[in-house]
């Protein structure tokens, strides 16, 4: 019992030393990615057509990635904001998620968005897209790995919906998971899907997903490969505000 309490304690201690060296390192990062967006602004101004259509991609790539560090203020402290729901377009996050990892040019990976055009989903779209964008890119990540070069590297996201839940899956050809990695999936530091990482990835996924009251999991199937199922309810709407509506 005391080997254990004190291997207990240590841990603690190691965890409160990382998030203040994650918090010194999210203070450096958010001024350093601040001074980017600030260069890309003048980038946006030039009149040459590749800028003009990739400035504003890496602007809104910045921006996101500014407004996470400066929700993180030290990792045990480091929580998800409420959702900003709204009605968002899930093709196109899709479509931005895939070019934000470079899939449409990927030179061995075949990406397949097989969204429905305007299908829409009740979510934050910032959450949903780095949601989004962590399980894609496990999954390129895991195919990367992959040397044969007959060994088919696919990636597609699908959805559908069921009544008020949407339900995606992201579903690839890779190795899939092992049953070592299974048994702490979506917990941070335990869960990594492969060798060297973290988990981090999952556990924030699944973190976003909890907060707009759905559920992740990875299904078990018989096809090679990985396949995570996200379900998204819709927001519940107030009796007396839905009764309001249906009088107006």
């Amino acid at each position: 019992m005391q080997s254990h309490l004190t291997e207990s304690l240590a841990q603690k201690r190691h965890l409160a030393d990382l998030g203040l060296a994650v918090s010194k390192v999210n203070h450096d990062l958010r001024n350093l990615l601040a001074s980017a967006q600030l260069f890309s602004d003048r980038i946006a101004a030039l009149p040459d057509p590749a800028v003009q259509r990739f400035a504003p991609k890496l602007i809104a790539t910045l921006g996101r990635a500014i407004d996470y560090c400066q929700t993180t203020l030290t990792y045990g402290r480091a929580r998800e904001r409420e959702p900003q729901r709204r009605l968002v377009d899930l093709a196109r996050i899709c479509h931005e998620v895939a070019d934000v990892l470079g899939l449409e040019q990927h030179a061995t990976i075949v990406f397949d968005n097989r969204i429905e055009a305007n299908f829409e989903v009740d979510a934050d779209p910032d959450q949903l897209f780095r949601a989004l964008l962590n399980l894609c890119r496990n999954a390129v990540q895991a195919m990367d790995g992959e040397g044969d070069p007959a060994v088919v590297r696919r990636l597609f996201i699908e959805a559908r919906r069921e009544g008020s839940v949407v339900v995606i899956r992201v579903c690839d050809t890779g190795p899939g998971v092992s049953a070592k990695a299974r048994q702490h999936l979506f917990q941070a530091f335990q869960g990594g899907v492969r060798p060297g990482g973290a988990g981090l990835g999952l556990a924030i996924t699944a973190e976003i997903v909890r907060a707009h009251g759905g559920a992740i999991a990875l299904l078990d199937q018989s096809a090679p490969g990985a396949v995570f199922e996200i379900s998204l309810p819709d927001r519940p709407i107030a009796f007396d505000l839905a009764a309001r509506a249906r009088v107006g």
